[in-house]
């Protein structure tokens, strides 16, 4: 309370000039590695995909920012905006994901953009029902994530053979 209280009192001594300034140096300093590891992934995006038809391509969105990256290095390596993305709703998204994913399907009206949900169950009369997920018993993966998009991705292609791209990030360990 005592941090905010300050924040609102000093909130007009607040700007952005010193940020912008060090953010476009850092744009600057970084331009050619950042080029460089985009054009390595749109090589990646487009030799994978020129194994299959455009319309067995499927862009995997979770609506964070790992899966927003990838889908833009697709969209933008394949020029198409028209790709399948599916969303995967576990039902315990953060109300602020659901609303991103949603703006994302707005802003990206060319893109074909499917919801996975288990519409059947509730994750927590399922916990009270069986209890919790553990390490023993992974249930909600299969239950609210796996199955679900599995569905859709049944409903979609059948027995065909399709690419994923999905977005998840390199730990370095």
């Amino acid at each position: 309370d005592e941090i905010k209280k300050k924040l609102d009192e000093l909130a007009e001594q607040n700007n952005y000039e010193e940020f912008d300034r060090y953010i476009e140096l850092f744009i600057k300093a970084n331009k050619l590695r950042l080029d460089y590891i985009i054009n390595e992934a749109h090589a990646f995006i487009q030799e994978q995909a020129a194994k299959y038809p455009r319309e067995s391509i499927v862009l995997s969105f979770s609506g964070g920012k790992d899966s927003t990256v990838t889908a833009d290095l697709a969209v933008k390596a394949l020029s198409d905006a028209s790709l399948v993305h599916i969303f995967g709703d576990t039902t315990l998204e953060f109300p602020m994901t659901t609303e991103y994913a949603m703006r994302y399907r707005e802003n990206n009206p060319k893109a074909i953009f499917k919801v996975a949900k288990n519409r059947e169950q509730n994750f927590y009369s399922v916990c009270e029902d069986i209890g919790p997920p553990a390490r023993m018993m992974r249930w909600c993966c299969s239950m609210f994530k796996t199955g679900p998009i599995t569905r859709v991705l049944n409903s979609l292609y059948r027995d065909k053979n399709i690419l994923t791209f999905y977005g998840i990030r390199k730990v370095n360990q």
